[in-house]
């Protein structure tokens, strides 16, 4: 029982030694690993000079000299030298090439006989020294490790000078080629095809390339119009609901009450040719706090649509693109240091192009009809304002007899607004051509109007109306007019429906 006891403890002893001793291998090798990475902290880096390709007397074999340098560390192993056919690859010589220290120069002399060569003129050879581990074929620091070379069995002697690098690796089949050094990238032009550094390519390869360029270039393309049905929406023309529209009503007969009846008649700010003596108008403008024209406010959006006695033709309708009306805001905003002239000029391109997105769904057959272009805007509650004005047409003028800033009373962050104006058709006598070229400069027109900001020169007196900001509107100022006849005239009821 003892002896038996004895043996276990033995047994036991050896496993924990035996456990011992690996343990303090594994940290042997572990603290060794750093050192072995150390030893070739800077790895070699052999380059290869241009061949010199000479023969001799005899001709029966040709004497290859180049010169391999180390710019890198120490090598630390043997490597190999090869010469291969280029074409075929076929290697040809394989020498032994000792380890060079850290910038050391060698020269070497190989001997290729001619008799094993297969074919005749001229053939290409390609010379590799130390490919292996640690330089890796096709890699950064092996892009010099290998030169191209050829010898003309036909005329053996007008090989045996010295050949140039750049001679040297062009085949002999090669019709031209470039090089781009900024990638390091040689292309060679040959009679079936072309060479991309040391990779051959035959025009059915190109063929390849090419139909599979196409195919990708397709799917591109088709992945690109996915996308954009998919998060680009076209452009839209939102309802407009006045902002003056839920105001509270008052009595008609008060100057607050026809002032309101007024409100709905304004289309936009921009006065236009009398159509009858007497005649009454009503506009809208667009103001920030400090009264700029169109300050604060933005354009939102931007359509134009036929229409006759009917209405409205919804086949012809054309929503603006963003483009567009992004361009616009940005005249809006330089507007004040334009000058009319200028503002004409930066306007003239733009609506150009409105003239013609609006023509494009319009038939030949109804170009007479007028168009109606409407512009939505959008204003930071607080900061806009919308002024209404009612102008008398009389003495061949137009004459401001009342004006009132709106009260808005809407709850929203947004103050909506939109602009009518009507565009003519083709006139009677006009050729398309002609209207074609007439609709934009009418556009142009109108815009430079809508934005330009009229300015009054130093010293001049600021412009008078003849009642400013009345309660009672009704009143006349002028001693040639009476107070029914003004009364019928400046009521809303009175003007024919449309």
């Amino acid at each position: 029982m003892e002896n038996a006891q004895r043996q276990g403890m033995s047994y036991h002893s050896a496993l924990f030694d035996l456990a011992l001793w690996a343990r303090l291998t594994i940290l042997v090798c572990l603290f060794c690993v750093p050192i072995a990475s150390t030893a070739q902290a800077t790895p070699r880096d052999y380059s290869v000079s241009p061949p010199r390709v000479s023969f001799t007397p005899e001709h029966g074999a040709a004497v290859i000299r180049f010169n391999i340098k180390n710019q890198g560390g120490d090598a630390r192993d043997p490597a190999q030298i090869v010469i291969s056919e280029y074409q075929s690859g076929r290697v040809e010589i394989i020498k032994q090439l000792p380890p060079l220290a850290a910038n050391q120069t060698q020269e070497f002399s190989i001997q290729l006989p001619l008799t094993n060569l297969s074919g005749d003129g001229i053939i290409s050879f390609k010379i590799e020294a130390g490919i292996d581990e640690y330089e890796l074929a096709n890699s950064p620091i092996a892009r010099d490790n290998s030169q191209l070379f050829h010898i003309d069995r036909s005329e053996p002697g007008a090989s045996g000078g010295n050949i140039s690098a750049s001679d040297s690796a062009i085949p002999a089949d090669a019709r031209s080629g470039l090089h781009i050094p900024i990638v390091n990238l040689s292309i060679i032009f040959l009679e079936d095809g072309i060479q991309l550094n040391e990779s051959r390519y035959s025009g059915g390869d190109i063929l390849r390339a090419l139909g599979l360029l196409a195919l990708a270039l397709i799917c591109l393309w088709l992945l690109s119009l996915i996308l954009r049905l998919i998060f680009r929406h076209p452009p839209r023309f939102d309802v407009w609901q006045p902002p003056y529209a839920e105001s509270n009503w008052h009595d008609p007969n008060s100057a607050e009450g026809r002032r309101q009846s007024w409100q709905f008649h304004a289309q936009n700010s921009s006065l236009g040719a009398p159509s009858a003596p007497d005649q009454l108008t009503v506009i809208k403008r667009l103001l920030n706090g400090q009264g700029i024209t169109l300050g604060d406010w933005k354009i939102k959006a931007m359509r134009t649509v036929q229409y006759d006695v009917y209405g409205r033709i919804n086949r012809t309708e054309v929503v603006m693109p963003g483009k567009l009306i992004s361009q616009l805001n940005r005249i809006a905003r330089r507007a004040p240091g334009y000058a009319n002239h200028e503002l004409q000029k930066a306007i003239a391109p733009i609506a150009k192009r409105l003239g013609k997105k609006a023509l494009g769904p319009v038939e030949k057959q109804n170009l007479m009809l007028p168009l109606a272009l409407d512009i939505g805007f959008e204003g930071i509650a607080g900061e806009v304002r919308i002024q209404f004005e009612l102008h008398h047409f009389r003495d061949s003028a137009w004459h401001l007899i009342d004006q009132w800033a709106l009260e808005l009373e809407q709850t929203g962050e947004n103050v909506p607004e939109q602009f009518t104006f009507t565009l003519n058709g083709q006139l009677s006598g006009e050729s398309k051509k002609e209207f074609k070229r007439r609709l934009p400069e009418d556009m142009a027109q109108i815009l430079a109007g809508l934005f330009y900001h009229h300015q009054v020169a130093a010293g001049a007196a600021p412009p008078t109306s003849e009642i400013s900001n009345a309660k009672d509107f009704r009143k006349p100022r002028d001693e040639a007019w009476d107070g029914s006849q003004l009364d019928d005239e400046t009521d809303p009821s009175s003007l024919p429906q449309s």
